[in-house]
């Protein structure tokens, strides 16, 4: 739904015309309507129940914490080698490298292979069949470790991520 808001961090014009679907459809306003979403500030919390035309809506806000989640942030210091460790710790485990540019990712996915990790590039610099497949092997676990651009994880259905790591 964060999508929808001008002050969330994706905003897409068209979005704004979904509040214009239960009229169109002449839907009952008794037809119940959801949005997701998630880290989203009060704000733009508001601005979606307007941008959907949302009357009285329940809402169910958590917090940020999942104790099953760690997060940290590590001096760059020997980064490829700090990556390295991570994998290597966790052989079998599904993981994702996030790099800031295609150049990196091919770099990092080369060295990483050297290593011995099973491992695929995915960036828009690839041709479409190589992503799919990439993307494909990393879902259906034939390899463990993409390494990848911001673009990657968008939609990706894969529920055994253990870990993101982000080299740049």
């Amino acid at each position: 739904a964060h999508c929808i808001s001008e002050l969330g961090h994706e905003f897409r014009p068209e979005y704004r015309q979904l509040s214009s679907i239960r009229s169109a459809l002449t839907l009952s306003p008794s037809v119940p309507v959801i949005a997701l979403t998630a880290t989203v500030t009060d704000r733009v919390r508001e601005d979606i129940v307007q941008q959907l035309a949302l009357r009285n809506p329940h809402r169910h806000v958590q917090s940020f914490f999942r104790k099953n989640l760690n997060y940290s942030v590590i001096p760059k210091k020997d980064a490829f080698f700090a990556i390295l460790r991570v994998l290597k710790k966790n052989p079998d485990d599904s993981g994702i490298v996030y790099c800031a540019s295609r150049k990196k990712v091919e770099s990092i996915a080369q060295k990483l292979l050297r290593h011995g990790v099973k491992v695929l590039p995915y960036h828009a610099g690839l041709e479409a069949r190589e992503r799919a497949d990439n993307q494909e092997k990393f879902i259906n676990d034939k390899v463990q470790v993409i390494v990848a651009t911001i673009a990657f994880g968008m939609g990706i259905d894969k529920p055994d991520v253990r870990y993101v790591l982000h080299f740049d």
